[in-house]
C-alpha cells in the first residue's frame, strides 16, 4: 500500500492539534517533567503502604549496576537467604559473589558460541545461522535456570572471596571485547580443517579464562568463612570449595524448583510444559504453563513457607522505577497522549510488546481477610537508592498484567502441578518463551 503521510494528510493532522487544547496543556507539562510525572496517577500510590502482613526479607538489597545481570541477583539473593538461616548468621547485609557466577556464565556462553561455530563452519558466512549468532555472539543476560545450571556446576562464594572490580557492574567493556575475540574465534574455526577445530576451541576459550581474569580476577578454588551467629557464638569454616558450600549451605537444589509461567494464549493451552530445546531434552529450561490465579497461590504458599520467589516481568510498564510504585494503571498515556494503546496480555506477548525484562523475588505479600492478594512486596536489585530502600510496591493487578514467571520449589505445589511439571515437554520457538 502506499504512504499516506501526504501534504494534505499533515494540513489535517495540524489543524487537528491546534483544536486540542488538552492536548498542548499535556504536551506543555510533558516538555518539562517528561511522560512519567505527567501521565501518573498520585492518588494510586496513597493506596499502596509498605506493609504486609506475610514478609520473609527485611534486610539489605543489592545493585546490579549496568547490566542485564538481573537474573543472578535475584537468585542469589534466594541462596543468601537459605544461606543465612543455615548458619544462623547475624550479618545484616550479607551477600554472594555475583561477580563468581558472572566469570562462569561468560565462560560457559563462550564456550557455546565456539562449540555452534564448529558445528556451523561448513555453512555459507551468509546462512542466517551463521550471521544471527555472529551479530550479538555474547550477553550477559540470563534467566532463573542459567544460574541453577551454573550454581549446581560451579557452586557459589561470599561476595568478599571474590568481590566485585570496576567492570563487574558495568559489562559493556567484557560483552565488547569477548565479542570480538568470539568472532575472531569464528573465523579461525572457518579456516580450520574438521580435525583442528577441537584444539582451536580448547586455545581460543583458554585465552577467553585470561581475558574474564583480567576483567573480574580469577575464581576461589577454596576460601574460608568466619562469622558470627545469632547466638554469639564465633565460627570458622576452613578449606569449603564453592560447589560445597552452595550444596551444604545453599538451601536450593535446582532439581527441586520447577519454572511457571503465564502465557494466555488459547493455543498454548494450561497445564501443558513448553522447552525451546529442539532436541527435546528434559532438563530445568523447561516451563509449565498456569493459569495467574494458580501461579499466585503457589507464590502466597512458598511466601508463607518463608521462602522469596524468583519471578520475572516485563518491569518497565506501569511502575515507576524512582518510587518503587507498580500498578496497571499508575501511567494513564492514552489520555496524556490522546491515542487508543491498550491491548490484552495475549495480544501483547503475540505482538512483542510484553516480554520478560527483569527478573526480581518476591519477598512479602498483603493479604486480606478472605486470603486473596491485595499487593505484593518486591525485592529488587537496582540498589537502595531505588524504590523504598530497594524494595517496591506491586499493586495485585499488575501481577495479573506483567508477571510472566515465576520459580516454585516443588513442596510447595500439589502432587497433580508437580506431575504435570513433570511430564514430556512440547518444543516452542525460542522467540515464543520467555
Amino acid at each position: 500500500m502506499a504512504n499516506t503521510v501526504s501534504q494534505e494528510f499533515l494540513r489535517e493532522c495540524r489543524q487537528n492539534w491546534q483544536k486540542d487544547v488538552q492536548g498542548r496543556q499535556t504536551a506543555n507539562a510533558m516538555v518539562k517533567n517528561g511522560p512519567l510525572l505527567s501521565a501518573m496517577d498520585w492518588e494510586i500510590p496513597r493506596r499502596l503502604p509498605f506493609s504486609f502482613s506475610v514478609d520473609v526479607w527485611n534486610e539489605g538489597v543489592t545493585d546490579q549496576g549496568e547490566s542485564l545481570r538481573c537474573w543472578a541477583f535475584a537468585s542469589l539473593n534466594v541462596v543468601r537467604q537459605a544461606i543465612k538461616r543455615a548458619l544462623n548468621l547475624t550479618e545484616q547485609n550479607f551477600e554472594l559473589s555475583q561477580n563468581f557466577i558472572y566469570f562462569y556464565d561468560q565462560l560457559e556462553k563462550s564456550a557455546d558460541f565456539l562449540a555452534d561455530m564448529a558445528e556451523m563452519a561448513e555453512l555459507p558466512l551468509n546462512s542466517p545461522q551463521v550471521q544471527g549468532r555472529l551479530r550479538r555472539p555474547i550477553m550477559d543476560n540470563g534467566q532463573w535456570f542459567t544460574f541453577a545450571k551454573l550454581a549446581d556446576k560451579y557452586g557459589v562464594v561470599p561476595k568478599f572471596a571474590m568481590p566485585d572490580t570496576q567492570c563487574s557492574p558495568d559489562t559493556k567493556y567484557v560483552t565488547r571485547i569477548l565479542g570480538d575475540k568470539l568472532r575472531l574465534g569464528a573465523k579461525l574455526l572457518r579456516e580450520s580443517k574438521p580435525e583442528e577445530r577441537e584444539d582451536v576451541q580448547r586455545r581460543e576459550l583458554a585465552e577467553i579464562y585470561g581475558i574474564l581474569c583480567r576483567f573480574l580476577g580469577q575464581p576461589p578454588e577454596t576460601f574460608d568463612f568466619s562469622f558470627r551467629t545469632a547466638d554469639g557464638q564465633y565460627r570458622r569454616l576452613t578449606g569449603l570449595t564453592p560447589l560445597e558450600f552452595f550444596r551444604q549451605y545453599g538451601g536450593v537444589d535446582i532439581r527441586r524448583h520447577m519454572t511457571i509461567i503465564h502465557h494466555p494464549l488459547p493455543e498454548r493451552p494450561y497445564g501443558k510444559v513448553y522447552t525451546a530445546n529442539q532436541d527435546g531434552e528434559d532438563d530445568v529450561t523447561k516451563r509449565l504453563n498456569l493459569d495467574i490465579e494458580t501461579i499466585k497461590k503457589l507464590v502466597i504458599t512458598q511466601l508463607q513457607g518463608g521462602d522469596q520467589v524468583v519471578m520475572g516481568c516485563d518491569v518497565a510498564k506501569q511502575s515507576h522505577k524512582p518510587t518503587g510504585y507498580m500498578h496497571k494503571n499508575l501511567l494513564d498515556y492514552e489520555t496524556a497522549f490522546g491515542a487508543r494503546l491498550t491491548m490484552s496480555k495475549a495480544d501483547r506477548i503475540r505482538y512483542k510488546g510484553t516480554a520478560a525484562t527483569h527478573i526480581m523475588t518476591f519477598s512479602g505479600v498483603e493479604l486480606d481477610e478472605t486470603g486473596a492478594p491485595v499487593r505484593w512486596k518486591v525485592h529488587n536489585s537496582y540498589g537502595p537508592q531505588m524504590g523504598i530502600q530497594g524494595h517496591y510496591v506491586m499493586d495485585d493487578s499488575w501481577f495479573d498484567e506483567y508477571v510472566l514467571s515465576v520459580v516454585i520449589e516443588k513442596k510447595y505445589a500439589s502432587p497433580e502441578i508437580v506431575a504435570a511439571y513433570e511430564s514430556a515437554p512440547e518444543i516452542m520457538d525460542p522467540g515464543e518463551l520467555y
